[in-house]
């Protein structure tokens, strides 16, 4: 449903080399901590300064997702004086970003590109406010920085019992908004143990009298990050501070603080429409009771399944607000849903625009089903910035509860169901905590389901030395009946990188691409699209081909060394440069075949560069994907096993050989060249691995 439309790269030539940390192998790879300012207004200029971690020395290019910006990497002094072996290292660079007059509004990934390779996510902030910078000291009121609405505030909560103070004048009756982005932008951030970052900042804001009296606060309403709307009773100056709920802080913990007397968008509803259609709506938030009923105008020829909407109001355009595109014949609530007797008759598919409006409140919504046949049930609603936490079930005319669902993407529901007989059934969607009230909207998509699956990418970039490989683990999750294979592609690769895509058979749930450098690709990157091809049997007897886009997920990890992969929009694949890479492996063979209950060797050469040799580090080998003794990734069939005791999987400094042992047992799965990979993988702290890839290797069990 979230598809969206990604126009451009923006690339820029820098010059950066840097000291200044000695480094006697780069083993890590390039990562962001933090980028402030987080962002900057539509048609300037802005230099953000990036932290970074495991080397960010010669960053050359920056990338991101979408139109509108551009960047330069601002240079970096070279260093004087380097040890032999030694290479410069840096973990902070400044960029400078060119924001188009008509960037799209709201935040994009960016990444930037490294002689080692492309680096994690970061997150950069369009808006389309006046821009200001925290100056410090401004923890107390005599000492706050002074501001005019609308205004959007750039700080940062950089040490522990941090404050942030702002003054500003307010006229009697006036509403304003105040909203804080700051935890959101972290989500996608890497490394967040203790002494790197640590975990997401949890800001709140305090709004105060001229005399230091609370007027209000708030500390959760965006998941971790605040949101206040306040009419001002008396006119004058008044105060508004920003600390962390626990008075914590860090380095990379920043915010854009929007102060704002323009109309401020909590909901629309409804909140989705068709393609070609003009959709009158109710804006919900501040300022907006002179807007009336606004029209939102969806365009026919749009590819994307989400566009972003603002809506002017009588002194500004409001903020920028998700707005759902559906090509689902379109049903809005009626009063009378709220119970089983009074349930709201809809034919599938549908597309229902509804909202709890009261606490205890709960909508029905009547549908025919056919015995046998699976339906279902998606609710958009807390992704698009809602409140409500949805709740969802299927009931029968007695009212018996049939299934139900509460959190299946984030707080949102989702709910797969198989009639057990003709009949007509009511679908129920409440609040799970029995809440309600304007801002509760949802968007119901309902539907006769057909055969289908999901795709997840285990890792969202491969960072490739020349001659060398990289493997990324694909799960599927099957669902509404497909019991079907499905073949892996992957387009897009920068010059001189194939790659290998595997398949998943009907009795394995992932598989693998398996990407490999030539022995002269240049640094490089691109982004690229891993997706999957199957066909199901449709209730019409005719075969029906599926296309499944692979979602990427970055690896964070969070403290106490747990591993958290998350979503993100991107997915990469880079050359580093040559004297850069660590490891690279030779197999004895690349087709390999068992027979149920035998095995089979393969002996792996390990060939270290000079800088990594001299680091003196052990290589892992295996075939797994695994983080702390926990597997994320096995590619090998059903009955297929690493035999660890007949394996020589720890290469040691100094050494070059290892072996790889597969069984098989007498039960195991038949299977033609399935491809695989052995990793080379080299620790480089408690929680982070760096892998190198083999090329691939084609099992085959066999009688």
């Amino acid at each position: 449903m979230r598809t969206r439309t990604i126009a451009l790269i923006a690339f820029a030539a820098g010059l950066g080399l840097a000291p200044l940390t000695p480094a006697a192998a780069q083993t890590g790879y390039p990562m962001i901590k933090s980028a402030y300012p987080t962002g900057g207004q539509r048609g300037q200029k802005v230099t953000v300064k990036i932290r970074g971690h495991y080397n960010l020395y010669g960053a050359s290019q920056v990338f991101f997702e979408g139109r509108g910006l551009q960047a330069t990497v601002n240079p970096i002094p070279k260093p004087k004086k380097l040890k032999p072996g030694q290479q410069p290292s840096v973990n902070d660079v400044t960029l400078t970003v060119n924001i188009a007059p008509d960037a799209p509004l709201g935040p994009q990934e960016f990444r930037i590109m490294t002689p080692r390779g492309i680096s994690s996510v970061g997150q950069f902030v369009v808006g389309d406010l006046p821009e200001q910078m925290e100056k410090e000291p401004n923890e107390k009121p005599e000492q706050a920085m002074a501001v005019s609405a609308p205004v959007t505030l750039n700080g940062q909560i950089s040490r522990t019992e941090d404050m942030d103070t702002y003054k500003f004048t307010a006229r009697a009756g006036e509403q304003m908004a105040f909203s804080c982005l700051s935890a959101r932008l972290m989500d996608k951030i890497h490394d967040l143990r203790p002494g790197s970052g640590g975990p997401h900042s949890d800001l709140m804001l305090t709004l105060l009298d001229a005399q230091g009296r609370e007027l209000a606060s708030n500390d959760d309403y965006y998941h971790q990050d605040p949101l206040l709307l306040y009419t001002f009773k008396q006119g004058g100056v008044h105060y508004l501070q920003i600390r962390d709920v626990n008075y914590a802080g860090s380095p990379e913990w920043s915010y854009r603080l929007t102060v704002t007397n323009r109309p401020y968008l909590t909901g629309i509803f409804p909140m989705a429409g068709r393609r070609g259609s003009q959709v009158p709506v109710q804006p919900v938030g501040a300022n907006v009771a002179a807007m009336g009923q606004p029209m939102i105008a969806v365009p026919a020829k749009m590819n994307a399944s989400e566009m972003t909407v603002q809506i002017a109001g009588p002194n500004g355009a409001s903020n920028p607000m998700p707005f759902i595109v559906s090509d689902d014949p379109q049903v809005m609530e009626t009063p009378t849903s709220d119970s089983p007797d009074t349930a709201q008759a809809v034919t599938l598919p549908a597309g229902i625009n509804g909202r709890i409006e009261k606490p205890n409140d709960a909508d029905y919504y009547a549908f025919p089903a056919v015995k046998g046949r699976i339906y279902t049930f998606e609710v958009f609603s807390r992704r698009y910035l809602t409140s409500l936490d949805s709740d969802i079930a299927v009931v029968n005319a007695d009212g018996r509860q049939m299934a139900a669902n509460d959190d299946a993407v984030g707080k949102d529901s989702r709910l797969d169901w198989q009639a057990p007989a003709d009949g007509t059934y009511a679908l129920r969607i409440r609040d799970l905590h029995r809440r309600g009230g304007p801002t509760y909207i949802y968007y119901l998509a309902a539907h006769e389901a057909h055969p289908d699956f999901t795709l997840v990418s285990d890792d969202d970039k491969a960072l490739i030395g020349p001659g060398a490989g990289y493997a990324m683990y694909i799960k599927t999750k099957r669902r509404n009946g497909f019991t079907g294979a499905i073949q892996l592609h992957a387009e897009g690769m920068p010059a001189g990188v194939t790659a290998t895509p595997g398949f998943i058979p009907p009795f394995m749930t992932e598989g693998i691409v398996i990407f490999h450098a030539a022995p002269d690709a240049k640094p490089e990157f691109s982004r690229i699209r891993i997706y999957g091809t199957a066909t199901y049997q449709g209730s019409d007897g005719q075969s029906h081909p599926l296309t499944v886009d692979a979602t990427p997920e970055t690896e964070i990890y969070m403290p106490g060394s747990g591993r958290s992969p998350y979503a993100v929009n991107t997915h990469m694949v880079s050359v580093m440069a040559a004297d850069q890479n660590d490891v690279t492996l030779k197999l004895s063979a690349t087709q390999v075949s068992l027979k149920p209950g035998g095995s089979v060797t393969v002996e792996v050469e390990v060939t270290r560069s000079k800088a990594f040799a001299a680091a003196k580090k052990d290589v892992i080998l295996d075939v797994y994907l695994r983080h702390l003794g926990r597997k994320y990734g096995n590619p090998l069939p059903p009955g297929v096993t690493l035999d660890e005791g007949a394996s020589k999987t720890r290469i040691a400094p100094g050494q070059t050989k290892g072996k790889i042992v597969l069984k098989a047992a007498a039960n195991a799965k038949l299977i033609e060249k399935l491809p695989i990979a052995v990793l080379g993988q080299v620790s480089i702290n408690f929680v982070v691995k760096v892998s190198h890839a083999s090329e691939p290797v084609f099992l085959t069990v066999a009688k």
